[in-house]
């Protein structure tokens, strides 16, 4: 479906405010987090290598793992990320795991019995006998099955060379994105282990999906504002145009005094400009082609006029001077030809004052109208014009409806029908044939044709055959036996008088069909006539 140039440019302006809504928000939102992640493994970098040398001392000096695990634990609480500690085969020494399994580990019992005591936990208790829970044992299990393995230890590998690092992967017990930094401790050359930092993005993500709603909220409003002030934009740039439009419309219909409304100096009013221009240009162009038709038609029908005097002058004296001759003086021949010629000469100027005298008419009033017998006009001229066509051997074929009757002019139907009849006769070969046909139509109007199966017409030639002078055959153009050019323009001059419609189908060495077509109101009904 075609959507007209508004809805294209609100559509348009739409889909890069959308574009645009969605690069903000996607570029924002990655510069936030690049920036929270810097900011972030940056400070848990730093914090690591603070722990570094407590941690140090817990492994290397002190063997209490209790207070290790509540170190940890204050550091996982004081930065808000869970803590490993490795030692450099890969071992998990110690994690920031929950408080429970350390208070448990704690709390319990010092006797090799292993009851569970209820005072504070012992501090000195030696490190194997203090069991390492659920929590911490599990982790290390997995570590060591390779469910994890495999990123941690490559991991641990970069910060046993000495390394710092920082890394973003998915934890398997938080079930999300984590900002994992490693550093070593001990020796800078020789690392005694290696200290993990993950922290969870969960509050992270949060933080983000309040960026993504409120630039959604901010993008709906600015989508339903941009969208009136979209619309009245465009309309604004289209308004102009449909005026161009309306007015080249009215200027192709022969109106040229429509004019465009124009507003502003932009390029658009510079173009309705343009077009006032032109409609202005062509209106006296027009108005200059008209007085020179004028000027034309009156000169060829007072020529004509005048022509028809001294024509009529010497073809009476070349009769006269032809009877006086012998039949076989030499000078009869001369005169048969001045007064063949001279006939031809009548004839022309006879079409040129019939066409002059149509083409300085309007339709024909109903004054000069009358009820026609259209079938009865066309038998009688095919009578005719059997003797025209009985030297050619042609055929001529009539299949006509009966009683149709049509309001026209009598003499220039009668001229119709003959000029048509005429026309095709004089271009079909020796032995064809020409056909009458008239037939009414399911809307009332009722359609003359004249066809013949002559040498036909040109597809090039078709545009141009109603013109005056306009012959097919250039080879004949100067031959008196096709006629003078002017019958075509003619019959075309009544058909219009007439309200009617002539139409021209043709196919080299096929034929030729020219159909005329009288409208329904100068149609004669039945009903009307009883």
């Amino acid at each position: 479906m075609n959507k007209s140039l508004s809805t294209r440019l609100m559509y348009s302006f739409m889909t890069i405010i959308v574009i645009v809504v969605v690069g903000i928000t996607a570029g924002t939102s990655y510069l936030i987090a690049d920036y929270f992640f810097k900011i972030k493994e940056d400070e848990l970098a730093q914090k690591g290598h603070d722990m570094a040398d407590t941690v140090e001392y817990f492994v290397t000096k002190d063997n209490n793992r209790y207070m290790l695990m509540r170190y940890l634990i204050a550091v996982d609480h004081l930065v808000g990320a869970r803590i490993w500690l490795f030692d450099n085969e890969y071992n998990l020494l110690a994690a920031s795991n929950i408080a429970a399994d350390v208070d448990s580990a704690g709390k319990t019992a010092a006797g090799s019995n292993g009851e569970v005591g209820t005072g504070k936990p012992d501090v000195s208790v030696p490190a194997d006998r203090i069991p390492v829970y659920e929590y911490t044992t599990r982790l290390a299990e997995e570590i060591k099955s390779g469910q994890v393995s495999r990123n941690v230890n490559k991991i641990l590998k970069d910060i046993y060379r000495g390394e710092s690092v920082r890394s973003q992967i998915y934890h398997p017990y938080f079930k999300q994105q984590v900002i994992l930094v490693g550093v070593p401790y001990g020796d800078k050359y020789h690392p005694r282990g290696a200290i993990l930092m993950a922290e969870p993005l969960s509050g992270f993500g949060g933080f983000l999906r309040s960026v993504y709603i409120f630039t959604i909220i901010v993008g709906l409003l600015g989508l339903v504002l941009s969208l009136f002030m979209v619309r009245k934009l465009s309309r604004q740039i289209v308004k102009p145009l449909v005026s161009m439009k309306n007015a080249t419309i009215a200027i192709a219909k022969g109106n040229y005094s429509r004019r465009v409304e124009v507003e502003g100096e932009d390029e658009v009013a510079e173009l309705g400009d343009a077009i006032n221009h032109l409609s202005t240009e062509l209106s006296n162009y027009l108005g200059k082609l008209a007085r020179m038709e004028k000027i034309r038609r009156d000169f060829v029908a007072n020529v004509s006029h005048e022509l028809r005097t001294p024509i009529t002058i010497i073809r009476g004296y070349n009769d006269i001077v032809s009877d006086s001759l012998a039949e076989d003086d030499p000078n009869k021949r001369y005169c048969d030809l001045i007064g063949s010629e001279t006939k031809r000469l009548e004839r022309l100027v006879r079409g040129l004052l019939d066409i002059s005298r149509l083409q300085s008419a309007d339709k024909l009033k109903v004054s000069d109208t009358q009820p026609l017998p259209l079938t009865e006009i066309i038998r009688n001229v095919a009578e005719k014009l059997k003797v025209k066509a009985e030297p050619k051997q042609i055929t001529l074929k009539l299949q006509l409806e009966e009683d149709l009757e049509i309001m026209g002019n009598g003499d220039q139907i009668v001229q119709l029908v003959l000029l048509l009849g005429d026309n095709a006769i004089k271009y079909s070969p020796r032995g064809s044939y020409v056909r009458y046909e008239t037939k009414q139509l399911a809307n009332g109007s009722i359609e003359m044709s004249v066809v013949d199966n002559g040498p036909g017409i040109p597809e090039e030639d078709l545009p141009f055959i109603f013109e005056r002078f306009y012959k097919v055959d250039k080879s004949h153009a100067h031959s008196s036996s096709k006629g003078t050019g002017l019958g075509l323009a003619i019959a075309k001059e009544i058909v219009r008088m007439h309200g009617a419609h002539i139409e021209v189908f043709s196919q080299v060495n096929v034929g030729t069909r020219f159909v005329v077509t009288f409208p329904s109101e100068a149609v004669i009904r039945e009903e009307i006539q009883s």
